[in-house]
């Protein structure tokens, strides 16, 4: 059966299949995730189980995996509200999940922000 998912997300999709990579993108999607030595009690294993685990720690070796967000978490507002959690002093990390984009992405917005407030000191 051919994969529903493009890219990186296809290839996890090949290995635990759709519904646990579905759940993995959802949880993390558009960040990197440790995929570790050892699956029992890690966070990935706490998302998609030690099984799916131990699978992508044999097909794929353990280390960072970048995952592509996609529309898996929503749409709706994310600029807006990620830059008001900058503004508040949010950290990238927790920005990027919480408002589905990638930590590129926010680091980009954090960019805008910096780059806005630049401006000010010549607007004087």
């Amino acid at each position: 059966m051919a994969n529903q998912l493009p890219g990186v997300a296809g290839q996890i999709e090949e290995l635990i299949g759709l519904e646990l990579t579905v759940k993995l993108l959802q949880e993390r999607g558009g960040t990197r995730v440790k995929i570790p030595v050892n699956a029992k009690g890690t966070l990935l294993a706490g998302i998609i189980g030690d099984k799916a685990t131990e699978i992508l720690i044999k097909d794929l070796g353990h280390g960072n995996l970048n995952l592509p967000c996609s529309h898996m978490r929503g749409q709706a507002g994310r600029k807006r509200q990620a830059m008001a959690m900058l503004r508040d002093g949010k950290s990238q990390r927790v920005v990027a999940l919480e408002c589905d984009l990638h930590e590129r992405t926010v680091a980009n917005y954090t960019a805008e922000i910096e780059d806005d407030s630049q401006g000010d000191l010549f607007d004087l």
